[in-house]
């Protein structure tokens, strides 16, 4: 009993990154773009030297002024296997969206750590910034589960339009007791992802939407997230019946289009 425990511990420490990122490791298929969807292939090079590939999905009649989103998927998928989410998010909210693998992701070089997929999402935030000439209080940050973290990064760095996250954990090492909560987990792991401490000095507006139902991310940890965001325009949105899924209702979509009229009224003073 006692090797069996001291085997999975060493497992844990020695396969760290390969858990955090099963993307990279159980490679996920290359869907392309989806179906009649207007796509423009760009990538985007890192400081530490990786090339990211991204998509730019244009609005209709879009120009800088109305903003853009940066999209930040989960850490099962790749870029192609989030093409719905991309399109949905376009769609919804009226503006040009970004999405972007990981190092070592899809058709992104590098392997993933936690400084590498930061480099690669501030990378493609300030592509946005320098390419399409949009100021950085009109990005918004969307991130899925472990998106989140790389979004809570990206928008505590600087001030943007909002930052949004559905599935998002408080930290790795909480995280990791969560599901290893018979091993010292939190004490194991290297990688932080500590996004309740950004939350805690975060200037951007946050969404922080959770499902009641998730069981990779427990409900808590969405609502300790929004407890600690210290920004004056923060919003809570649990989804009850909801899983780890990205949200998709009509419900979800308006209630963040309703929260971004309230960050465009406060850009403005």
């Amino acid at each position: 009993m006692v090797g069996a425990y001291a085997v999975a511990a060493i497992l844990l420490v020695l396969g760290e990154n390969r858990l955090a990122f099963p993307g990279w490791t159980i490679r996920q298929p290359w869907l392309g773009p989806p179906a009649k969807t207007m796509v423009e292939e760009e990538s985007m090079v890192t400081p530490d030297g990786n090339t990211i590939q991204g998509w730019w999905l244009p609005a209709t009649d879009w120009t800088p002024g109305k903003g853009a989103v940066l999209y930040m998927h989960g850490n099962g998928q790749n870029l192609s296997t989030c093409g719905k989410a991309l399109r949905s998010w376009r769609n919804e909210l009226h503006m040009s969206v970004l999405g972007f693998d990981y190092p070592g992701f899809g058709h992104s070089s590098g392997t993933p750590d936690e400084q590498s997929c930061y480099a690669a999402s501030q990378a493609a935030f300030d592509w946005i910034v320098r390419e399409k000439g949009v100021a950085a209080r009109d990005v918004v940050v969307i991130g899925q589960s472990m998106g989140g973290a790389m979004a809570t990064e990206v928008a505590s760095r600087q001030r943007c339009r909002a930052l949004i996250t559905s599935g998002a954990f408080t930290s790795f090492p909480d995280i990791a007791q969560y599901h290893y909560g018979w091993l010292p987990a939190r004490y194991l792991v290297r990688l932080k992802f500590d996004n309740l401490a950004k939350m805690r000095r975060m200037e951007t507006p946050v969404f922080i939407a959770q499902g009641m139902e998730d069981q990779t991310v427990p409900f808590s940890q969405g609502a300790q997230l929004y407890a600690a965001a210290v920004v004056g325009l923060k919003r809570f949105y649990p989804m009850p019946g909801h899983g780890h899924s990205q949200p998709d209702s009509v419900e979800f979509y308006e209630a963040v289009r309703a929260f971004l009229q309230k960050t465009r009224r406060e850009n403005l003073h």
